[in-house]
């Protein structure tokens, strides 16, 4: 991205394009300087509390996760949801781990479910399967280009 020729970075707060040489965002104030400080385990104490106003979404990972931990989990526990685990983002979570689990029962139930359902339930099935291994192959794609969402949060001082 550019701006006159310059070389400009997104406001991991509001989007807004800055110059690389900004210290602060000119549209909503953030202190770039102060993301270093941002955590994950803050991100996730202030989720509890329902702080939500205060939690960011950003791309870089922050300095208490590892990308090499969140490729990992996202590549071997991704159908269980690992890497939403990790990064603490809950709902997403338990949603890819109960899908799994859905899709296990349903694997078991096989034979049972042809029976019954004349096949209509299993065409079913098979569209929900290709939709839940396309949601693991983005997410791999997404931690490994740098694109993967985790919640963090800023230090008190800098939420006024």
């Amino acid at each position: 991205m550019a701006i006159l020729g310059r070389d400009t970075k997104k406001c991991p707060r509001c989007e807004a394009k800055c110059l690389i040489s900004q210290l602060r965002c000119p549209e909503c104030g953030l202190i770039f300087s102060r993301m270093e400080k941002a955590t994950n385990k803050a991100g996730w104490q202030r989720l509890k509390n329902k702080e939500k106003d205060a939690v960011l979404y950003v791309k870089q990972v922050p300095s208490d996760l590892k990308k090499w931990k969140l490729i990992l989990f996202t590549v071997l526990l991704g159908l269980f949801g690992g890497g939403y685990f990790y990064v603490k983002r809950w709902e997403r979570g338990i949603f890819y781990l109960l899908g799994f689990i859905l899709l296990t029962v349903c694997v078991v139930l096989n034979q049972y479910l042809v029976n019954v359902w004349n096949g209509a339930l299993i065409q079913l099935l098979g569209f929900f399967v290709g939709i839940y291994g396309a949601m693991w192959i983005i997410d791999i794609v997404l931690v490994c280009t740098g694109k993967f969402k985790i919640p963090v949060s800023l230090p008190d001082k800098e939420l006024e």
